[in-house]
């Protein structure tokens, strides 16, 4: 009810500014004078935008978008269909409501018309399922010889809470046999056929996405020769995976694969896998990044975001309005970016041969036991990893948080930020009912846990926050008095609570200048374990994560992103054993730890290392 209300109110507060128009026009990337006459359409109708996701042009996939451009490509976002000219392309929900009315007015849709202009498609973690005739219109652009590149992620990276992951999405049908998953309308039957020759896209590529979920960061090294692959592999190392799927080949002379996990490799379970993660192992595992040749057209696949996306994100989280954390993935030493350039070139150029059935385009390698036992059915029972709350709908976008891809209000322009920073005097200026971000020194505790006061650094000036059940724990100085001293950034709405002017309606809270370290807490000039990961061995770093379990017990342990799948262990010196190994004190799981060490390699894992401090810490949202 407050989402909505909050809604409401920032509508009105924008003045002649209409809903949903604050995120115009797409954007678009064109190249100088090395133009090479092709276009490369990065689909955001489907999702990709989803959680901490940020798979557009201008945000988390800015690096690869740009690094097309620099081979000549025009590079583009898809949004949909303007049905009804007004500008803006509007989602409706025809799937929990698949009506007729719902469905023609849906204009979050992927038609032949709208993308044939397209040499390429990429769909990048696709979290809503197509209907029968968006799977037409990706039959029919396949057909007409252009390409579409499927970037999955590991099983249940359900990112909007709506029960549906990219691989699910991409493989025609969810894991779960419920009856539930029998839609109907314009999308019909969508639950798991429990063969791996089922579904879309083994029938139209020979090809499924498992529903794994594994970590390999040092990069799956099972590099198939080029000459074997059409050449993809020409200049590609080792990718990396961090919470990852692989995929099954059901049909070798429809598709190969380029990457496997090599017996070198030693691949383990996702921490938060809901089954055993790794079925098989090996190439028995199935390819992590592979191809297809269906009639005119192609397609390519991998099993991962992290190795193609970069740490620019755009967009606040559709859920929260938090801000998101992506990983550096395009720069890191595992990372996919000469593959993805490599496999658009091969999925732009249009080919003769319709197979690999040939010594010029040999035949692919069929993936021994393709659809696992554990794959079968749903270990979630067919619903989302977690419960949406706060008002949050995944199918309805009028819930979504302001700055979200897809909301009713943002910032607007091409930012997708939050905008000015007020100080708390400049706030106060600001009539009742604006939407503000405020900075200030958190003072005192008001009407216990409830609210908080702030104040210029000065002291001249003082805002009261009122405080919703999820921040009180963090930041009301009752519940946390080490808050008080600190500076908090916060977005809301002013207003007046107890008689005083206050902000109310709070969308996102952080603490900042000087405890922002490692995503929004920590000592001055902490870092993330993402950055953290992404730094070169010998760098001295302080890093925030969450402590995931022990490693190698009681030597080590696994430090986990805040924000993302992404960890690095921690190798324990021996007086810091017996309070901080997992092993040794299992209530270490789960807490926030601040980390002094330097970066280094622990059982060929990314590491911290001559760790001098550790600390456990509270100051986190």
């Amino acid at each position: 009810m407050k989402r909505m209300l909050f809604a409401g109110l920032l509508a009105a507060s924008l003045g002649s500014a209409h809903a949903y128009q604050w995120n115009y026009p797409a954007p678009i990337k064109t190249p100088g004078a090395n133009d090479n006459g092709k276009v490369v359409l990065f689909d955001v109708s489907h999702g990709g935008t989803e959680g901490n996701a940020d798979w557009v042009i201008d945000g988390a996939f800015s690096d690869f978008a740009d690094a097309l451009v620099g081979e000549g490509y025009t590079v583009q976002e898809y949004r949909g269909v303007d049905k009804n000219s007004d500008g803006v392309i509007q989602f409706v929900d025809d799937y929990t409501n698949p009506t007729t009315a719902n469905s023609n007015a849906n204009e979050a849709v992927i038609t032949y018309s709208a993308i044939s202009h397209a040499d390429v498609l990429v769909l990048a973690e696709s979290n809503r399922p197509f209907t029968q005739a968006e799977l037409q219109a990706l039959e029919d652009f396949v057909a007409a010889g252009k390409g579409i590149f499927f970037v999955a992620d590991h099983y249940n990276a359900d990112r909007n809470l709506n029960t549906w992951d990219s691989t699910e999405v991409f493989n025609g049908y969810n894991r779960s046999t419920l009856s539930q998953f029998n839609v109907g309308g314009s999308y019909g039957d969508l639950r798991n056929p429990g063969v791996a020759t089922g579904g879309w896209l083994a029938q139209e590529f020979g090809i499924r996405f498992r529903f794994n979920a594994i970590d390999w960061h040092s990069g799956a090294s099972g590099i198939e020769p080029a000459s074997q692959v059409e050449g993809l592999t020409t200049g590609v190392g080792p990718v990396l995976m961090a919470g990852g799927a692989t995929l099954a080949i059901t049909d070798p002379n429809k598709a190969k694969g380029l990457v496997y996990f090599s017996t070198s490799d030693s691949p383990s379970r996702w921490t938060h896998a809901v089954d055993s993660g790794l079925y098989f192992g090996g190439t028995a595992e199935g390819p992590y990044v592979a191809i297809a040749k269906s009639g005119p057209g192609k397609a390519a696949f991998i099993g991962d975001s992290s190795p193609i996306e970069d740490a620019s994100p755009k967009y606040k989280r559709q859920d929260n309005g938090n801000t998101k954390s992506t990983y550096p993935g395009w720069t890191d030493a595992g990372n996919a970016a000469q593959l993805s350039i490599n496999l658009i070139d091969w999925l732009a150029t249009p080919e003769s041969y319709t197979q690999f059935n040939s010594s010029a385009h040999p035949a692919g390698t069929v993936t021994p036991t393709p659809m696992a036992s554990e794959e079968l059915d749903d270990p979630d029972n067919g619903q989302p990893w977690n419960t949406p709350s706060g008002g949050y709908n995944p199918w309805d976008a009028s819930t979504f948080d302001y700055g979200a891809y897809g909301a009713p209000d943002g910032p607007g322009g091409n930012n997708g930020g939050g905008g000015e920073v007020l100080s708390v005097s400049e706030a106060l200026a600001e009539p009742t009912g604006t939407t503000v971000t405020v900075a200030g020194v958190i003072t005192q505790a008001i009407n216990g846990e409830y609210a908080l006061e702030i104040e210029d650094s000065a002291g001249s000036a003082t805002l009261y926050v009122k405080l919703e059940s999820q921040y009180r724990n963090d930041f009301s100085p009752q519940n946390n008095p080490a808050v008080i001293g600190e500076t908090l950034q916060v977005s809301g709405e002013r207003d007046v609570y107890m008689g005083e002017p206050s902000i109310e309606y709070v969308t996102d809270m952080q603490l900042v200048d000087g405890s922002t370290g490692g995503g929004s807490c920590g000592s001055s000039g902490a870092v993330s374990v993402s950055d953290a990961y992404a730094s070169s061995q010998g760098t001295p770093l302080t890093v925030v994560g969450e402590v995931i379990s022990g490693v190698n017990d009681p030597y080590a342990l696994e430090l986990g992103d805040l924000n993302n799948s992404t960890s690095v262990y921690v190798k324990l010196e021996s007086d810091q054993r017996a309070e901080y190994s997992p092993a040794n004190n299992p209530a270490m799981v789960g807490q926030t730890l601040e980390v002094d060490g330097v970066r280094d390699l622990y059982m060929s894992h990314p590491s911290l290392e001559s760790v001098s401090s550790l600390t456990v810490i509270s100051n986190c949202p």
